[in-house]
């Protein structure tokens, strides 16, 4: 037999003993959730252990892997691996180390998670509809500052992204970053009931409630004899309740101190959302992914947010930045509102809760 001829036989046999017997691949030592205190669960994931475990249980189908692989990661490990992301905004080596696997392979969990979440968004934000749903909501705002048949507090989140590639202007807010602004409704306790994100950060706030759903909601008669409660960058609306911006009786200033008491709500939500999901906090770096993938992000937190507030999880805000407050957020929106004239709608109904101080 002539050695070239050996040499070729003896590569084919190599080649089919890799068909059948492919080497192994060497993987890190992954570290469960459940082998970690739920002190170390809530700063790392920010959600407990049972949160967790339903996640887990809830997106398995989604999350499931349908290759038939041997090495295919865990719905465990998916879920724990986004939960890092959003709570430390990277995948730097410190993450990977903890989860035992590749940064693209984070990556990839990450978008799976956020499309089996986000699509499930409806469980878990709800606007109050009914009856007794309204009495709640009213009831909790009364127990929280005394201002009467509020339903909710509306305010915007600016979320710092990367320089979009495409009409990067729009993308631009009035504090001269790129951003997507998050409208946010909260009830008395900071839980979300309802989220409009898509609007890029050079859209003023009352242009995004404007057009929201919401707003059709309120304006169209279904729901009467309640409100919101929005900052100087929104306009006065029968069903949506601002500042006076020039008070000029005790009766006026009283009903401003009342409003900021209810509003700050709002405010409290913003910072527990970017205390618990660093990710959200400019702070800790802009997210670099597209305004879409942005956008799931933020419902995604909103909707995690819910569960943590539902099961009543502490939180560390050691070292979360606050909100800022009117007259530096907006600034645009804020000069341009002052000189609005209400509806005569709008004033009567402010009015009315006004003589309610007197």
């Amino acid at each position: 037999m002539s050695e070239p001829f050996f040499m070729l036989k003896r590569m084919k046999e190599r080649r089919k003993r890799r068909r059948f017997y492919p080497e192994h691949r060497v993987y890190r030592d992954r570290h469960s959730f459940l082998d970690l205190t739920e002190e170390q669960v809530l700063h790392q994931y920010r959600l407990d252990k049972q949160a967790i475990h339903d996640l887990c249980l809830e997106l398995g189908c989604d999350l499931e892997s349908s290759t038939g692989r041997s090495h295919a990661l865990p719905v465990a490990v998916k879920v724990t691996s986004a939960l890092m992301f959003l709570a430390t905004g990277s995948f730097q080596t410190s993450t990977r180390d903890q989860t035992g696997i590749s940064q693209s392979a984070m990556s990839n969990c990450l978008a799976q998670f956020l499309e089996a979440l986000v699509k499930r968004a409806g469980q878990y934000i709800c606007f109050p509809r009914s009856d007794q749903q309204l009495q709640q909501a009213t009831r909790g705002f009364r127990e929280l500052s005394g201002f009467p048949d509020v339903l909710g507090a509306v305010g915007c989140l600016h979320v710092a992204l990367r320089a979009p590639s495409e009409n990067e202007q729009a993308y631009r807010n009035s504090r001269s970053f790129h951003s997507m602004n998050m409208q946010v409704v909260c009830d008395a306790h900071c839980a979300i009931t309802n989220v409009v994100a898509k609007y890029p950060g050079s859209c003023l706030n009352a242009y995004i409630l404007e057009q929201s759903a919401l707003a059709r909601l309120l304006n169209g008669g279904e729901i009467n004899g309640v409100w919101l409660v929005g900052d100087r960058s929104y306009p006065p609306k029968p069903w949506l309740m601002t500042p006076i911006l020039y008070p000029s009786t005790s009766a006026e200033e009283k009903y401003n101190e009342m409003h900021q008491a209810t509003r700050c709500v709002i405010q409290r939500t913003f910072t527990f959302l970017k205390a618990r999901f660093r990710c959200l906090d400019r702070a800790s770096g802009a997210l670099q992914y597209s305004p879409q993938k942005v956008c799931q992000i933020f419902l995604a937190c909103c909707i995690l947010h819910n569960i943590a507030i539902s099961r009543d999880m502490p939180l560390e805000l050691e070292g979360a930045s606050q909100e800022e407050s009117d007259s530096e957020a907006d600034s645009e929106a804020f000069c341009q509102n002052a000189i609005l004239q209400a509806s005569s709608a709008a004033s009567d109904a402010r009015s009315r809760i006004v003589a309610l101080f007197q």
